[in-house]
């Protein structure tokens, strides 16, 4: 537990404070984990996966699977799932001509990523199909670099925002589930997206990784910390800490898109439960690939969250696995621009 006035002031201690050796950080961060599972009401057990499939289109390198999938609470989450090519046009007529496709016994098995989108009223078509923003389109190009891509929209965005209410409004969701939490509800429709990349023959079950900007970005580290099926996790501008954060309750209670509202509660008494560099810390040793911008108007509270990397990379050399880790800090807006994107593909090409 940290006072919002010491993090105003001091910053958060390091990560490795009052850690000794590998028993010290794993007791340290069995303790992160709990108070993360707590503050954003826990991760129900998943369901059977399942999935139905809307619809498909031929592309000139790729496949475009428009399906639906199962989650938990009888949901489903509308999604894109992208294939590289590698039968013929002729051959993928029929909906069991797609489904064979996908559990082909015979074809290679493509390493994949759970590719989630930022704060996007299109969900999922911003980052998979051609009609995405400039340098958001990280999923399509995934694809066609050779990975099996699943892109899902998230709760309140593009095929999940609720008839008569606009995105990003979870009031909804609130009144339905007074004690969980949107980003709980994220992570585990994510992760019943994981569950549903590792049933596809096409798709080799240990070499899959998650990207993200924005939302995405600090949605694909929540996935990876909790979710060792994640070989590789790539955030672009998604560590935001509380320190000298802008918005009080950027992380709480708002009038629109509601995270954690338990954490308000906290707020309103001076004292946070965790700093966001702690819970980045459970991706740990996964291969992490971190970028952020100077000019980022979203998250303006750079200089901290630079801290916060420090802190990262330290805790990676320390276990010894230095490699595994990659940050980077430019003078960009809040954007994915292309010479970074390039830089994270390589670094998934290494990991997965």
């Amino acid at each position: 537990m940290y006072s919002l006035k010491a993090l105003l002031q001091d910053g958060a201690p390091p990560l490795l404070h009052n850690v000794n050796d590998r028993d010290d950080w794993k007791i340290k961060k069995a303790n992160l984990l709990k108070v993360w599972m707590e503050c954003i009401g826990g991760i129900p057990s998943l369901v059977k996966t399942s999935f139905k499939i809307n619809s498909w289109e031929i592309h000139t390198d790729y496949y475009l699977i428009k399906i639906c999938y199962s989650t938990v609470y009888e949901d489903t989450v509308p999604a894109n799932l992208l294939v590289p090519k590698f039968l013929d046009e002729a051959d993928l007529v029929t909906e069991n001509d797609v489904l064979h496709l996908l559990y082909s016994p015979s074809c290679k098995r493509f390493p994949s990523v759970i590719a989630l989108h930022p704060t996007s009223d299109n969900g999922k078509e911003d980052i998979s199909t051609v009609m995405g923003r400039e340098n958001r389109r990280y999923g399509l190009e995934l694809v066609k670099r050779g990975y099996v891509v699943l892109a899902p929209d998230t709760i309140t965005a593009g095929e999940r925002i609720l008839p008569n209410e606009k995105a990003f409004q979870t009031t909804s969701f609130y009144k339905s589930y007074p004690k969980w939490s949107a980003v709980a509800k994220m992570l585990v429709d994510h992760q019943q997206g994981i569950s549903l990349l590792e049933e596809l023959s096409i798709v080799d079950g240990s070499r899959i990784g998650a990207i993200g900007h924005s939302l995405g970005g600090y949605n694909s580290f929540f996935l990876a910390g909790i979710d060792k099926r994640v070989k590789a996790v790539v955030c672009s501008c998604g560590l935001s800490l509380f320190t000298q954060d802008p918005e009080k309750h950027r992380w709480g209670s708002r009038e629109w898109f509601s995270h954690i509202p338990k954490i308000s509660d906290y707020i309103d008494e001076g004292v946070v439960p965790f700093e966001f560099t702690e819970i980045a810390a459970l991706v740990a040793p996964t291969p992490f690939f971190l970028w952020m911008g100077q000019n980022d108007h979203i998250f303006p509270h750079w200089k901290p969250a630079a801290t916060g990397l420090f802190e990262l990379n330290s805790l990676y050399e320390w276990m010894g696995e230095g490699e595994r880790f990659r940050s980077l800090i430019g003078n960009s807006g809040h954007d994915f621009p292309v010479e970074i994107r390039q830089l994270a593909y390589s670094f998934l090409d290494k990991w997965l």
